[in-house]
């Protein structure tokens, strides 16, 4: 393929796009495109261009609320950049750049690939909010050339709602995961109490208040478990727990916050149980490195979650937004045996490896980039 040709990809966050795609970023490259990132400015950015060897361009924009002025603003920002550029395809991640990024491309021409990871906030809490995202994707999506979704309920919820047209939009395991980087021979034996992971970002929507009343209520007699949280606080979502709550629940016995980490994999390999308890998913990246890791897991019965588990095979399932159904749950993890556990772990790794390998992820993108060369 011609070294000419531009390839950009939007989040946004460039943490998203460095933990979440560079495997996607190397393909493209090795296939001779030019590869631009356009994110909003983080710890991460200059990384996408040192470690990765992509381009990188600043995005300024809100992931909070909808203000018509801002929002306007982020859909010239693309526009422009768009308009130097002229990508062969413009791949977007997230709400509002699969929104305004396919706005500002179909403008010009430039075929859009969008990823729904998942319907998210705005689709949990229902009301004007989801109204209008509703009415946002339904004026979006069907200028995009392909739209991934990632579990089967999302897809029959887009499909269904006609946000995305059936013949536009394809299933995709997520953004796959890296079987080398995640890998069961990582584990380190440890001393003390059974130890249970939270990673992923500090969400009140992640269930992490009914985790945490859960956990308080197990050890009410005495530590029996940790409770690790590691991942970004005070993230730009209105569902964000603040960093004072955070604190106040690491003085808690037996809750460590770790905060957030490039090296997650070491933290996984420290753990005997990976927890979510979320009220809604896409593809849950812990889940499938949790999976790929050989650990076993709990997690709540919802979209996304209950795609990629099956109870008592490699998870245990509870209930969302209640306390009491996810205690019961991490009790009986707690007092089943090493081995029932590992035989759990195994099947997990067994299916993550069968089915989300984020090879097939990089290739189902790249065939998507080589259709819409084809058809423009």
């Amino acid at each position: 393929m011609a070294a000419s040709k531009t390839i950009c990809l939007s989040s946004n966050t460039s943490w998203y796009l460095y933990n979440f795609r560079a495997s996607t970023v190397r393909r493209l490259r090795a296939e001779g495109f030019r590869v631009v990132c356009i994110a909003p400015e983080d710890g991460y950015s200059q990384k996408l261009v040192a470690d990765l060897g992509c381009e990188w361009l600043p995005l300024r924009m809100s992931n909070q609320g909808s203000n018509p002025l801002r929002d306007a603003a982020v859909i010239y920002q693309f526009y422009r950049y768009y308009r130097r550029l002229r990508p062969a395809a413009a791949l977007h991640f997230t709400i509002k750049n699969n929104v305004y990024g396919t706005w500002a491309a179909r403008l010009l021409g430039i075929p859009a690939i969008n990823n729904v990871s998942g319907l998210g906030t705005a689709f949990i809490r229902g009301g004007l909010v989801s109204a209008i995202v509703r009415l946002l994707y339904k004026t979006s999506q069907p200028f995009a050339h392909r739209v991934f979704c990632q579990n089967e309920e999302d897809f029959a919820q887009l499909v269904g709602s006609k946000l995305v047209a059936r013949h536009n939009i394809e299933l995709l395991p997520g953004s796959g995961v890296d079987l080398e980087r995640f890998n069961p021979a990582l584990h380190t034996p440890h001393a003390g109490p059974f130890r249970f992971l939270y990673a992923g970002r500090m969400l009140a929507d992640k269930g992490l208040f009914e985790l945490i009343a859960a956990v308080n209520a197990i050890n009410a007699d005495g530590i029996q478990c940790a409770l690790w949280l590691s991942g970004f606080a005070d993230v730009d979502n209105v569902s964000s727990i603040p960093h004072q709550q955070l604190t106040h629940w690491a003085q808690q016995p037996g809750i460590a916050w770790l905060g957030p980490t490039d090296t997650i994999e070491d933290v996984y390999s420290a753990v005997d149980c990976v927890v979510l308890p979320s009220y809604r998913e896409g593809m849950p990246r812990s889940l499938l490195e949790a999976g790929a890791m050989g650990l076993p897991v709990v997690t709540t019965n919802v979209s996304g979650c209950r795609n990629i588990v099956t109870d008592g095979y490699n998870c245990l399932l509870c209930e969302a937004k209640s306390s009491a159904s996810l205690q019961l749950a991490m009790l009986d993890m707690l007092q089943m045996t090493d081995n029932e556990r590992r035989a759990m772990g195994a099947n997990g790794r067994a299916l993550v490896a069968q089915q989300y390998d984020e090879h097939k992820v990089v290739e189902a993108t790249l065939n998507a980039v080589q259709s819409a060369l084809r058809a423009h």
